[in-house]
């Protein structure tokens, strides 16, 4: 948990949680000039609304300053999981972070994306052959290459040249080698986000009832969800306990999430069509969306249960993805 590893000389955990939170209110990290700059050059940079900063010097500046506090204490990157939704602008704020980390704060920081390590198309494929149809839709536990991310946060913490894989979602597979991103290590600070990151398996009885038509259609003999459950058990929970912390932005619903993912396809077309105008839109369909989503709906539950009493700091989000409450380490703010 990333309140102690903050401990240093005997310090109580919580205690450097307390002291950034009256940061905060004396206002030395909400008005920083240098912070500021940083953030609104990134706010022009990705075309973001401006109340983009404010939101984030309101909710999201303190858990920053703790971070690179916290990084600049320990000798190896600490690895910090960001688990949030679709379309739940985890990604957004993630790279917001990296960017204050690094750039205001001088922490050397690296954004890893469980989206850019699903297995390539023909992996899945050969997964939807020779284990359940359903996995050929990228998304669930068991369609990401968990060896590769493995070697890459090992590599992130050795030293040299590291290439950080990309996946493309306009056409569903894995981006060839020399279009990734190289990252010098070693790093300060990693920082790990997907929708399923920290997600427990499920008890075997829940797997029972369907909780959609597409499990009740497509699933109905359980062979798919429970695969599922068994990645989860295994390789995904060793993944999941070398995190040494757990943020969480909590979504208010399931509807909701469908909407916020129907708004990022929506993006991912404007996107596409932007740089592609000769080629045809591969994105989806709003109704395609829809039919997509289903196949998270059981874990994106599941996580809305379980994860609030997992992770270190939840932001309780609202239907348009304000944040409602924050509750930091038992803490609230």
């Amino acid at each position: 948990m990333i309140w102690g590893h903050c401990q240093d000389d005997g310090e109580r955990q919580g205690t450097l949680v307390n002291k950034v939170v009256k940061r905060l209110m004396d206002d030395e990290v909400t008005f920083d000039v240098a912070r500021r700059a940083v953030l609104e050059k990134f706010i022009a940079e990705e075309e973001l609304p401006h109340h983009f900063g404010t939101v984030f010097w309101e909710w999201y500046a303190g858990i920053t300053a703790l971070l690179a506090e916290w990084a600049s204490r320990v000798g190896t990157a600490p690895l910090v999981g960001f688990s949030g939704s679709q379309g739940s602008g985890k990604s957004t704020l993630v790279k917001a972070m990296s960017h204050v980390l690094r750039d205001a704060h001088g922490i050397a920081t690296t954004v890893l994306s469980l989206d850019d390590f699903y297995l390539p198309k023909s992996a899945r494929q050969a997964m939807a052959e020779t284990v359940h149809p359903l996995f050929a839709t990228r998304g669930v536990p068991g369609t990401h290459d968990l060896v590769l991310l493995t070697r890459t946060i090992a590599a992130l913490r050795g030293t040299g040249s590291i290439p950080l894989p990309r996946f493309d979602k306009a056409t569903d597979d894995r981006t060839e080698m020399v279009h990734w991103r190289q990252e010098s290590a070693p790093v300060g600070l990693i920082l790990l986000e997907g929708w399923c990151i920290g997600i427990p398996p499920q008890p075997d009885e829940a797997l029972v009832q369907p909780v959609n038509e597409t499990e009740a259609n497509k699933d109905a003999d359980r062979v798919w969800r429970t695969e599922v459950n068994r990645q989860l058990e295994g390789d995904y929970a060793t993944l999941f306990a070398e995190l040494d912390a757990l943020l969480l932005l909590q979504a208010p619903s399931f509807d909701a999430v469908f909407s916020w993912r129907w708004q990022q396809e929506q993006q991912l077309s404007r996107r596409f069509q932007r740089d592609h105008p000769a080629l045809t839109d591969p994105t989806m369909t709003q109704s395609e969306v829809a039919d997509f989503v289903l196949h998270y709906q059981r874990l994106t539950e599941h996580g809305m249960a379980t994860l609030p009493d997992r992770a270190d700091c939840v932001w309780e989000l609202t239907e348009d993805r304000s944040v409602g409450k924050m509750r930091l380490a038992g803490l609230a703010a």
